[in-house]
C-alpha cells in the first residue's frame, strides 16, 4: 500500500507540479526525519562487525568508479549517477529488516557509519565532481551538510540524556517518517518537473538514461549487500547497502548540482520499494 502511495505522490509531482516553489522546506522537513529517527535508535559497539567496513566501502567507491567511468562521454549524466549512488543506508531499512526477521541492530549500525562518514566525506568530493561546472568549494556544502545530520543528532542525545520519559514520547513519531518522506519526494519530484517543462523535454535522452542507471545501481546495490556479509546475515546486507536515504541525497542534488540531478534518487526511490515491496510479500 506504502509503495502505491509513493507511486501516486511521485505521479502528481511529475504531472502537477504546483508544489515546486515550497523545495525549499526538504533540508527542514530531512532534519525532522532525522531526528525522530535519531531519538528512536540505541546502539551498542558489540553489534560493530566488519562487514560494516565492506558495506561503507562499496557505499564510497561504486559512485566514485561510477563517475569517473561515465564522465567522457556524459558529465552531467556522470554526476547524476554519483549522487544517487552515495546515498547512505536509509533511517527507515531497520523497520524493514525487522519484518523480514533480520537483526536491526546491524542496520542501525550501518545507519549510523554510512550517514555520518558520508555526510563528512561529501563535501569533499561534491567540488571534485563539479569542477567543470561549478565554483563550489568544500566549505560551501560542508557547512549546510554538517547542520542538517549534526543539529538532529545532537538534539536526539540531549533529549536521551535528560528526559526518558520524552524521548519515549517522540520515539512514537518515528511512525509518521515515512510519509514526511513522501512529501520530500513529491517536492523533490515537483522541482525537478519544473525545471524539465521550463528548460527541456521529457522525451530528452538523458532522462531515459537516468532511469536506466538507477535500476542497475539498485540491483547492484541490493545484490552486493548480500554478499558481503556472513550468510547468517543476507537480509540485513542487503537492506544496508540497497535501501538508501534518498531524502539526503534529493536535498543535495537541488542544494549543489541541479534540480534534474533530484531525477536519480526519485528513480532510485521508486525501484527501491518495488523490489521492497516484492521482498515482505515473498516473506509474507
Amino acid at each position: 500500500m506504502k509503495t502505491l502511495f509513493l507511486i501516486a505522490t511521485i505521479s502528481i509531482g511529475i504531472f502537477f507540479p504546483f508544489t515546486h516553489s515550497f523545495s525549499f522546506l526538504i533540508k527542514y522537513l530531512l532534519m525532522i526525519m532525522l531526528f525522530f529517527s535519531f531519538i528512536k535508535m540505541d546502539v551498542k559497539k558489540e553489534h560493530f562487525t566488519k562487514s560494516h567496513i565492506y558495506i561503507l566501502l562499496i557505499n564510497l567507491f561504486v559512485p566514485i568508479i561510477s563517475y569517473l567511468l561515465i564522465r567522457p562521454f556524459n558529465l552531467e549524466l556522470s554526476q547524476i549517477v554519483f549522487i544517487t549512488a552515495i546515498a547512505p543506508t536509509a533511517i527507515a531499512s531497520p523497520v524493514i529488516v525487522n519484518l523480514l526477521k533480520g537483526k536491526i541492530e546491524y542496520t542501525v549500525i550501518s545507519i549510523l557509519v554510512t550517514n555520518f562518514t558520508i555526510a563528512f566525506i561529501l563535501p569533499f568530493l561534491i567540488p571534485e565532481i563539479l569542477n567543470n561546472s561549478s565554483s563550489i568549494s568544500v566549505s560551501d556544502v560542508l557547512f549546510p551538510v554538517a547542520t542538517v545530520f549534526l543539529i538532529p543528532y545532537a538534539l536526539s542525545l540531549i533529549i536521551k540524556h535528560f528526559s526518558n520519559k520524552l524521548k519515549t514520547v517522540l520515539a512514537g513519531f518515528n511512525k509518521y517518517v515515512f510519509y514526511i518522506l513522501v512529501l520530500n519526494i513529491n517536492l523533490g519530484t515537483s522541482k525537478a518537473s519544473y525545471y524539465i517543462q521550463q528548460n527541456m523535454s521529457f522525451s530528452d535522452p538523458i532522462i531515459y538514461q537516468i532511469a536506466l542507471f538507477s535500476f542497475l545501481l539498485c540491483v547492484f546495490f541490493f545484490n552486493a549487500g548480500k554478499f558481503v556479509v556472513p550468510k547468517n546475515l543476507r537480509v540485513e546486507g542487503g537492506q544496508s547497502l540497497g535501501q538508501k536515504n534518498n531524502g539526503f541525497t534529493v536535498w543535495v542534488a537541488l542544494t549543489f548540482i541541479s534540480p534534474l540531478a533530484v531525477l536519480g534518487p526519485v528513480f532510485y526511490i521508486l525501484f527501491q520499494n518495488i523490489y521492497i515491496s516484492w521482498q515482505l510479500h515473498k516473506n509474507k
